[in-house]
């Protein structure tokens, strides 16, 4: 009987419990920037040049990105 009981309290312990949250939607998430596929660009630079670079590279994407 004990090892019956044994047994079934394992079982229990075992089972995966449904999760009562979350989950996919259609439509859900991030829409794409842009009409493309991307792909991220890593590269050096000097370090005087980063922030001019960085103008010209937000200005750049904005000009293309999807409104």
């Amino acid at each position: 009987m004990l090892k019956n009981f044994l047994k079934w309290a394992m079982k229990l312990q075992h089972k995966k419990k449904k999760e009562k949250r979350g989950g996919t939607r259609k439509n859900a998430g991030a829409k794409p920037k842009y009409s493309e596929q991307t792909k991220t660009v890593a590269f050096r630079c000097p370090l005087s040049k980063v922030d001019e670079l960085k103008l010209v590279v937000k200005s750049k994407l904005s000009e293309w990105s999807v409104k």
